[in-house]
């Protein structure tokens, strides 16, 4: 039976139901700019997560938008001390860097905009499926800002340095179906499809086991900074930890038992 754990903060909101979180931006009067709080929030939201054992993370925008960057309405730096501004920046690459490291698979949900620290923020998802006319766009470089949250390390790995370079230094925006059809984002959907989507792929990661996810997924998170011979090597000790599992066990017995497994994270 799926039981349902809600908690209701603001500026986001955790959700679990079954093996599948979803940490969701909360502030929809604003199309979810992005404040401290709301940082604050998402890392609460993914620590709870892997507390509770969750197999898959939904990150997803209350309303019209995703999130829209940064809350231009109550972002006046000039009032800022220089402590502030780098704790905000600080706080911002943490949120991504948590939604990048979480140990099992994190979903971005794109509807409305993406935009300047809400693309950063969706790109640091493992997958970011978009509806078709929805907009991702950082624009950081037109208004005299610049990127954060690792795009200079996520876009590249998924368009290639030259085409991220390309995008954040024209500030071009593209719709959903242009983001996917260029690998910017994993897929696009129309607007009554895009909620079906993700949680059918959910429900797919949410099935399997979680151990090897979470080992795929850190041994991913280290393409390009570990030689070829460290990932052969933190291959095999991976497939040996994964086989002293009763998962492991599990797999073995539901595939010559023709059944679908059952996995317990164990």
């Amino acid at each position: 039976m799926t039981t349902t754990d809600t908690v209701t903060e603001e500026p986001t909101r955790y959700e679990r139901d079954g093996d599948v979180a979803r940490v969701r931006l909360n502030r929809p009067d604003s199309l979810n700019a992005v404040t401290p709080a709301l940082y604050e929030g998402i890392c609460d939201g993914l620590e709870r997560a892997a507390d509770d054992d969750a197999r898959v993370v939904v990150l997803e925008g209350e309303g019209r938008a995703f999130c829209v960057g940064a809350d231009m309405e109550n972002h006046d730096e000039a009032e800022r001390t220089q402590k502030e501004r780098r704790e905000y920046v600080w706080q911002a690459q943490e949120a991504a860097k948590a939604v990048q490291t979480h140990p099992q698979p994190v979903i971005a949900k794109v509807q409305g905009y993406a935009i300047g620290a809400g693309a950063e923020l969706a790109l640091s998802a493992d997958f970011v499926f978009m509806g078709e006319d929805a907009e991702i766009r950082f624009p950081e470089v037109s208004i005299g800002t610049y990127i954060g949250g690792g795009v200079t390390y996520t876009l590249a790995a998924r368009v290639g340095q030259a085409r991220a370079k390309e995008l954040v230094l024209s500030a071009a925006s593209l719709t959903g179906s242009e983001a996917a059809d260029e690998d910017v984002v994993t897929s696009a959907h129309p607007d009554g499809e895009l909620e079906d989507a993700v949680d059918e792929l959910a429900e797919e990661l949410a099935g399997n086991a979680p151990i090897p996810m979470e080992f795929a997924k850190e041994q991913f998170g280290r393409v390009g900074q570990a030689t070829r011979d460290d990932m052969l090597t933190a291959e095999a000790e991976a497939l040996l930890a994964c086989m002293a599992t009763d998962d492991w066990q599990e797999g073995v017995d539901a595939f010559a038992e023709d059944r679908e497994p059952s996995f317990e994270g164990v």
